[in-house]
């Protein structure tokens, strides 16, 4: 199993060059082909007008020069990819697609080995868009916290491991990136004293199945607690590791996920501190 096949959304040229060098950074260490996805929409002209009559001229203007707009902006980004990939020498490819933006990125991502988002301080558009992949596309993303590493290549990995079926996805997934670290642990957290032996052996049980393919793992568990959540003792053993990834299953419950969205995933969704794979 390889990570051949990378896909990474490019939302603005403010933001691509951030979020461009830890891809390249991820895809050359790898061997893996880079594909850039840039997504416009011509629905806020077309919203604005719905307000009163505009007249069809008036009307063909408004959509060409917002079209424009949108091609001028994306042959920024298109500029700042070529410049870059070329820079490093990777194969690379850029698409340029009109439509939403979610449900194009959820379409693309489904042929691709991992999907690359960066988030913002500003909002939580990009976490909610890493949201749709995680569930919809049936992919991993890796979402990109505000201040990425420039040079990534997930050296040091931590696993947050609970033995449910999408923690199993989630190492599944990232089984290329585990297999190419320097060091990966295992992290179990529980919440009581009575789970620590049976939480244990799980976590020593998934550590041995990755030794098995090469990886260079070790096995812990630690309890939550308190005021202390489960999303804060992963980030805090993460930060004690070194690690430059962290890796976890994605929770949630189909067409109510909005409502019910485990928590710890929606916590690092909007604001792990360093790269997180997600996988549902």
């Amino acid at each position: 199993m390889s990570l051949k096949d990378i896909l990474v959304y490019l939302p603005s040229p403010e933001v691509a060059p951030r979020i461009l060098d830890p891809a390249i950074s991820l895809a050359k260490h790898h061997g893996a082909h880079l594909a850039a996805l840039h997504v416009y929409s011509l629905d806020w002209p077309m919203m604005a007008a719905a307000d009163g009559y505009v007249s069809p001229a008036t009307w063909r203007l408004v959509l060409e020069e917002a079209e424009q707009a949108a091609k001028e902006r994306a042959e920024q980004i298109h500029t700042q990819f070529e410049k870059a990939t070329r820079r490093e020498d990777i194969p690379a490819e850029w698409r340029l697609v009109e439509g939403m933006v979610d449900s194009v990125l959820v379409q693309h991502a489904r042929y691709a080995d991992v999907t690359i988002l960066g988030r913002s301080d500003r909002n939580g558009i990009e976490a909610d868009l890493a949201e749709e992949v995680m569930f919809d596309a049936g992919r991993p993303v890796l979402l990109l916290p505000p201040s990425p590493p420039r040079d990534f290549t997930a050296r040091r990995v931590l696993v947050g491991w609970n033995g449910r079926r999408e923690a199993a996805r989630a190492v599944g997934d990232a089984l290329p990136l585990i297999q190419a670290a320097e060091a990966v642990q295992v992290l179990s957290v529980f919440a009581r004293a009575e789970e620590q032996a049976s939480c244990q052996v799980q976590t020593e049980d998934i550590a041995r199945h990755l030794a098995r393919h090469g990886a260079t793992v070790s096995a812990a568990t630690t309890m939550a607690g308190g005021d202390l959540q489960v999303e804060d003792v992963l980030l805090s053993a993460a930060a004690d590791l070194g690690a430059e990834l962290l890796v976890v299953g994605g929770y949630g419950h189909g067409r109510m996920r909005e409502m019910v969205l485990g928590g710890v995933t929606r916590s690092l969704l909007h604001g792990s501190t360093i790269p997180v794979l997600l996988s549902h």
